[in-house]
């Protein structure tokens, strides 16, 4: 094994290429966490992969290119991938489509589809761009292992047997502690987002954090923090988490700390949901569908943010990649839900730093 620092980056993409295209593993960072490169198309070098990570054959495993023309060429660009591309690539999000049969059927999961990301990351855009080839992008943890955010969180404690499996690591120091990305699976009919990445919290002041072990518990935690705000001016939560972990429940709880009466639904399908107490407006809005700064206009979103009114938006990074400078001067909570089990959720309300309640 080669540890190499990643300041000469032609030095090292060219090491690096020579490793890949003899089969070999290389550990190297990006924007979410450090990695586990193969060529994808080697058989060689996917089996040495699966061995290291410990994964059964059917659990798939995405890899990286550095366009959409070269995604095109690996997976079915359904009109759903191509918008999660657009709207999103480069950045921490996997699709997952038809796979075309084009690298090792062993990264692909039992019913055929595959998964893609593109990198936030200069290095590995010019990584694959010099290669020509897809490479794997799965985490370099071992078995479960905590995420790596440095090359010591993946070579301490690891065994001698997986230390031989790596060729080269490539020392980009201490990344960011951000999260995993997103995997969305465009396939279906229904969107299914098997995990999903989060805003960068550390750029945020933690409010409060709960588990809660219940529908209750989540509802009265929304109850909460409603009533805990100064709501002289438009109040916006932004809500993220994976499907079923509790967000329209906790819309429910500020419904009801706000004095709505109305059965709060999930505006999956509407795109927007408005409920009224008075002169107060509750906007409950799934972002997701959203495509330009035109839609957001024609919903009359910037005329949402008025004193009194409150607004909770489903998939906020959508629209703040649509309106940057429009998000980077509002105050707002962020909410995090993490799945504990069938009935538990871990949940954190960040807020931006010049946010003023009553607590």
């Amino acid at each position: 094994m080669k540890i190499v620092s990643i300041t000469n980056t032609d030095e090292v993409i060219r090491e690096t290429i020579k490793i890949l295209s003899k089969g070999g593993l290389v550990i190297f960072p990006t924007e979410t966490s450090y990695g586990m490169a193969a060529d994808a198309s080697n058989k060689e070098a996917v089996s040495k992969l699966l061995k290291y990570k410990q994964r059964p054959i059917g659990k798939a495993i995405s890899i990286a290119v550095n366009t959409k023309e070269m995604a095109s060429k690996y997976i079915e660009l359904n009109p759903t991938a191509e918008k999660i591309i657009k709207n999103f690539l480069p950045g921490p999000v996997t699709v997952v489509s038809k796979s075309l049969g084009k690298v090792d059927s062993r990264l692909e999961a039992e019913n055929g589809t595959l998964g893609i990301r593109i990198p936030n990351y200069k290095f590995v855009l010019d990584l694959i761009e010099d290669y020509g080839k897809p490479i794997t992008s799965t985490s370099a943890n071992v078995g479960g292992g905590k995420t790596p955010y440095s090359i010591n969180d993946v070579l301490d404690d690891l065994s001698e047997t997986k230390s031989e499996l790596i060729d080269l690591v490539i020392d980009a120091g201490v990344l960011p502690k951000n999260p995993p990305s997103t995997v969305i699976d465009t396939t279906t009919s229904d969107l299914k987002i098997y995990r999903q990445g989060r805003i960068d919290p550390t750029k945020m002041n933690l409010f409060e954090e709960r588990e809660t072990n219940n529908v209750e518990d989540t509802i009265e935690f929304g109850k909460e923090l409603i009533e805990k705000v100064n709501n002289n001016r438009p109040i916006v939560i932004l809500l993220s988490g994976e499907l079923g972990a509790g967000k329209t429940h906790f819309t429910k709880g500020i419904a009801k700390g706000l004095g709505i009466p109305q059965v709060i639904k999930s505006p999956t399908y509407t795109y927007v949901s408005e409920y009224k107490a008075g002169d107060r407006i509750l906007y409950h809005f799934d972002a997701w569908r959203i495509q330009t700064k035109e839609d957001l206009e024609a919903l009359r979103f910037y005329d949402w943010f008025k004193p009194g009114n409150t607004i909770v938006v489903e998939w906020p990074s959508v629209i703040m990649s649509l309106d940057e400078n429009f998000f980077e001067n509002l105050e707002y909570f962020y909410v995090d839900f993490v799945i504990l089990s069938e009935e538990s959720r871990n949940i954190k309300i960040f807020k931006t730093r010049n946010e003023q309640t009553t607590r």
